[in-house]
């Protein structure tokens, strides 16, 4: 929230008085600037998890197309019903069960002494000229202005319909659409174009022969940006009342599963963390055995210095087995050994390839311990900050652009253990903070 000052004034008039015989006058003004404001300012900090690997396995995404998901309403256009004679009908937009907005794509507001309708129709078939792909009915993009029982033809009636779906942003869908030429009409006749939050994401002309109507199929896919996308479907060519055919439009999400060789991961774009956003998890951890975790940061309305704290650390045994006993575990104990075998290495990935490159800037480590706090980073408002975290079951060590792990220094007594942590991503504000020190920061408690 940008802060906001307005400076506090009040100016009092003199007050001046005359006596005039036994006339008393008395001249007042008073100038007030009211509701002034002071707004302290805030620090938002939002964070992704973009890359993470296991042992050199990456996790990757593996999405399938729920074909039962579909979220466009009245797609092939089945509603309202046509029963007109003519086998054909027009529907203003904004009818009930129509669910497309429809609006004129240019062309003359005037016809052979005729005024075009103020609002766009959207003309249906049922089986004028062949069948529908889907259903019943299909959509002409090159409408009619008065409809089958008024003898005003070749008019511009080049027609755009849109729909507002809801959709998660960040989440992939693919759109389906059936696109048929008109029979009997060349391709300047039948131009169809399709857009995706007012963006042409496809463009197709087609010339027909006789015969029925001969329907193609076409899809595209894309990653939502907001809550809200807008899907258009837009008539071209010449504008005459005789054109395109649309048909079986549907819109379907994709269900993504996170798969990573040797445990579970999840990533996400830039957010606030909550329950279930989760870096590591790992079930299998031997001597050895590293990883890589990319996470970006970003940093709203301030400046600030950043630090990435493990802590509510707990280690615990799950069973204690002979290795561990001869290591010198005590067999009594329910506090495992994990943690202090996982080291730490940070650094700036500043060509976001999600690998460290000689000569990229090192936050901690290599070797550091898992409970120090990593910091302090730098932030910019507005900007984006890209973070690589290399762990290591053992000792770790970077020669050139290579990170080692070595598990020989891991032993036995941390076999079977069990470690969990937190991890927290804290920001303060730059101004006026030049000491500060990701050592002293005390998170506060959680609720």
């Amino acid at each position: 929230m940008p802060k906001r000052l307005i400076i506090s004034f009040s100016v009092i008039g003199i007050v001046a008085a005359a006596v005039i015989g036994a006339t008393v006058a008395y001249f007042n003004d008073t100038e007030t600037s009211s509701a002034n404001i002071l707004v302290a300012g805030t620090m938002n900090l939002q964070v992704d998890h973009r890359y993470s690997s296991y042992n050199g396995e990456e996790c990757t995404t593996e999405c399938i197309e729920n074909l039962g998901g579909n979220i466009i309403q009245n797609g092939s256009f089945e509603f309202p019903e046509v029963t007109n004679d003519a086998k054909w009908d027009i529907f203003p937009s904004g009818t009930s069960g129509l669910d497309w907005t429809v609006e004129w794509n240019g062309g003359s507001a005037t016809h052979d002494g005729r005024t075009r309708p103020e609002t766009a129709q959207m003309e249906y078939h049922r089986g004028v000229l062949g069948s529908a792909e889907d259903g019943h009915q299909y959509t002409e993009l090159d409408s009619d202005w008065y409809g089958p029982d008024d003898p005003l033809n070749n008019e511009p009636s080049l027609v755009r319909i849109y729909q507002y779906v809801p959709t998660t942003p960040g989440a992939k869908y693919r759109l389906h659409y059936f696109y048929a030429a008109r029979p009997n009409t060349s391709t300047g006749q039948n131009i169809l174009d399709v857009e995706i939050d007012d963006v042409n994401v496809a463009s197709h002309n087609a010339a027909a022969g006789g015969g029925a109507i001969d329907w193609h199929e076409y899809t595209y896919e894309f990653y939502a940006d907001y809550a809200s996308t807008k899907v258009e479907f837009i008539g071209g060519g010449t504008n005459d009342s005789l054109g395109v055919f649309l048909d079986y439009v549907t819109l379907n999400p994709y269900i993504c599963d996170y798969q990573i060789v040797g445990g579970s991961c999840t990533l996400w774009d830039e957010k606030e963390l909550g329950e279930g956003d989760v870096f590591w998890n790992f079930d299998d951890v031997k001597p050895g055995d590293h990883g890589i975790t990319v996470i970006s940061l970003h940093a709203y309305d301030n400046d600030a210095y950043a630090c990435l704290i493990n802590h509510d650390i707990v280690d615990a045994e799950d069973t204690v087995v002979d290795p561990e006993i001869e290591a010198g575990d005590d067999i009594a104990s329910v506090v495992g050994e994990l943690s202090q075998f996982i080291k730490l290495f940070v650094w700036e990935d500043s060509n976001e390839n999600n690998a460290y490159d000689d000569e990229e800037p090192i936050i901690s480590g290599p070797d550091a311990p898992f409970d120090e706090a990593i910091g302090k980073i730098s932030l910019t408002a507005t900007s984006t900050e890209y973070i690589g975290i290399a762990w290591c079951a053992g000792t770790q060590s970077v020669e050139d652009s290579t990170i080692n792990c070595d598990g020989s220094t891991m032993g036995d007594i941390a076999q079977s253990d069990v470690m969990t942590a937190s991890i927290t991503a804290y920001a303060e504000q730059q101004r006026n903070n030049e000491e500060f020190d990701c050592a002293s920061v005390t998170l506060p408690v959680q609720p």
